[in-house]
């Protein structure tokens, strides 16, 4: 007897297509009078005068429209490189991540460029995903050596260098202005212990024509 292979529709059950190439098929033994079905789950082919008729239970209709009404939701509008549309909330979300991470990389890159020598590596930066799955710099720092040098002399031109990397920003923040005022301080120091430096060096004498 010759076997007819009929797709009938797609079929679905909770939400799941079926494993044959998302068909329900059914073989039917075409030389068979009697009435033949196959079936799967919740869902019949069935031969009568008219030829085939595919029959679902209410369980099978009702997993089938749920499953057409997820599909349509699921769907989204995508742009021309084939990626989703941002919603005009979340497209403003990334439009202000964008600012921040400008911002971000700016003020970074000042005390970098500032610091010279003394910066202790490259920047590094905090990154935060956008709606648009991309990452953001939201924050970042740039290490700085700080720490006195060998000589006073030294220590106060690396005091001055220190000062001018922190406040190198056009809105150095508070943790910056702190740093520079700490470098002053320490070039206030250096300062001193040159003074101290210089009068102990100073040969002793009774004559007050050479020292007052």
């Amino acid at each position: 007897m010759p076997i007819s292979r009929i797709s009938v529709g797609v079929f679905m059950v909770n939400g799941i297509k079926s494993p044959q190439n998302e068909f329900f098929v059914a073989e039917i033994d075409a030389g068979v009078k009697r009435d033949s079905s196959a079936s799967i789950g919740s869902a019949k082919a069935q031969e009568n005068s008219d030829g085939y008729e595919l029959s679902f239970s209410n369980e099978g209709w009702n997993a089938l429209d749920k499953s057409e009404k997820d599909d349509k939701g699921d769907k989204k509008e995508r742009d021309i490189s084939g990626r989703e549309k941002l919603s005009e909330e979340e497209q403003r979300k990334v439009d202000e991540l964008e600012k921040i991470d400008r911002k971000v990389r700016i003020h970074e890159q000042a005390h970098l460029s500032a610091a010279g020598g003394y910066a202790k590596g490259g920047a590094s930066y905090d990154y935060v995903t956008g709606p648009d799955g991309k990452r953001y710099a939201n924050g970042g720092h740039v290490n700085i050596d700080v720490s006195p040098e060998r000589t006073p002399e030294a220590t106060i031109r690396k005091a001055d260098i220190v000062r001018k990397a922190a406040l190198a920003p056009a809105d150095p923040s508070p943790a910056d202005r702190q740093i520079a005022a700490n470098a002053a301080k320490m070039k206030l120091d250096a300062q001193k212990d040159l003074e101290t430096e210089a009068t102990t060096q100073r040969p002793f004498t009774s004559d007050p024509k050479i020292y007052s």
